[in-house]
């Protein structure tokens, strides 16, 4: 028992540096405080062990006897109890932990739609959010059929919807519906009709009757081949035209850009915001001011308490750096300003021609009036402006 006892008493093994660090032995025994183990390291430091209960008491009696006194260690009953109480503790917070993360685990907090291109992404979010596949949502309850089969309802473009599960990242992947070619029913009456106004170069006819030949002028909308035909008996009868018409075209487009605009100047701050997103709750740790972001650059950067592929908390922080500058104002450089229009203008161009024409000549011309720079494109070209239309019945 007197063995357990003393391993159980509160003991601790103290350092003691000074001077003369043996007036603190003396002073302790004048004051009738046991201790055991005394071993000197130097000539001005040695340890020993006292009672638990006697350490206040001791550390005033060294600095009567200009020592410093430090705990190197504590043994005993409490000692024990509190390295315990600290360990339970922890097991405790990390077992706490593993919980959450497994609970966690059977939520989704992040979504990832692939597959789409027509279909946008947050349509296809709302359709899932619909069908039970949403943020916070419980995966181990989701129905793979019924999820498609209402997905593919609520959105006909598609064609097919699969949902994988990792972790809290659920994959979407989805596949949409290849429409079929319009069938063009050849007999239906159509007429050749011109998109734009032009002098015919070459006519190829391969069903109807020309009503214009090449060198003839046309308007936009005038009727280039008539939908009505000769039979070999001599009667009247309608017929689906087809013809390649190409026409000599001309073009004049024309852009401006202010003379004057309002440039970036120097920097003139950058600062910060913060944000913590718990779930579907955002707590902003700044005042919104409402104001515009102009004349101000602003990075958003997230900060999610995940780890890719293993587990997902719906917790993350958000920074928004703001960078603001002077907002100053500076003479378009002309040159730069005419390459810009000439540019837009020839990208213009060659939308209205559409991959059906070539460009024979350009000839640009820049004017400036009213604080503004104009430039005009004239262009001639050759392009096809045969246009199949369906007759009124």
């Amino acid at each position: 028992m007197g063995r357990a006892g003393g391993i159980l008493r509160a003991s601790a093994l103290v350092e003691v540096t000074g001077a003369e660090p043996e007036r603190l032995l003396n002073a302790l025994t004048d004051a009738g405080m046991g201790f055991s183990g005394v071993e000197s390291l130097d000539g001005c430091t040695m340890r020993l062990t006292l009672r638990g209960g006697d350490l206040a008491a001791a550390r005033s009696l060294a600095a009567r006897c200009q020592c410093e006194l430090r705990v190197v260690k504590r043994t005993g009953a409490p000692a024990f109890r509190r390295k315990i109480r600290r360990r339970v503790a922890f097991m405790a917070a990390l077992s706490l932990c593993f919980a959450a993360l497994s609970a966690s685990s059977l939520f989704v907090w992040e979504i990832e739609v692939q597959g789409n291109e027509r279909v946008s992404t947050g349509e296809i979010l709302r359709a899932l959010e619909d069908a039970g596949v949403g943020y916070g949502s419980f995966w181990p309850g989701w129905e793979a059929d019924r999820i498609k089969n209402e997905v593919i309802l609520s959105l006909p473009e598609l064609s097919w919807v699969g949902v994988t599960v990792a972790g809290s990242r659920a994959a979407v992947e989805v596949r949409e519906r290849v429409d079929r070619p319009e069938l063009v029913d050849n007999d239906e009456p159509y007429a050749v009709t011109a998109t734009e106004t032009g002098i015919i170069v070459r006519m190829d006819v391969y069903m109807g009757s020309p009503q214009v030949k090449p060198g003839d002028a046309v308007l936009k909308g005038e009727e280039l081949v008539s939908s009505l035909m000769s039979t070999p008996g001599g009667e009247a009868r309608q017929v689906h035209a087809q013809a390649d018409v190409t026409a000599r075209t001309w073009y004049e487009l024309t852009a401006s850009a202010p003379l004057t605009e309002t440039s970036r100047g120097g920097e003139t701050r950058s600062y910060s915001r913060w944000a913590l997103v718990i779930g579907k709750t955002r707590l902003n740790f700044y005042r919104d001011s409402g104001k515009m972001d102009i004349g101000r650059d602003k990075i958003i950067s997230e900060y999610p308490l995940a780890v890719e592929g293993v587990f997902a908390l719906p917790v993350k922080l958000i920074r928004e750096t703001y960078t603001e500058y002077e907002a100053v104002d500076a003479s378009a450089a002309r040159a730069e300003s005419e390459e810009r229009l000439k540019a837009a203008l020839t990208e213009e161009l060659e939308r209205r021609l559409g991959g059906a024409g070539e460009v024979v000549s350009t000839s640009f011309s820049a004017a400036e009036s009213g604080g503004a720079l104009h430039v005009t494109l004239r262009a001639e070209c050759l392009q096809d402006i045969a246009e199949e239309t369906p007759l009124l019945q």
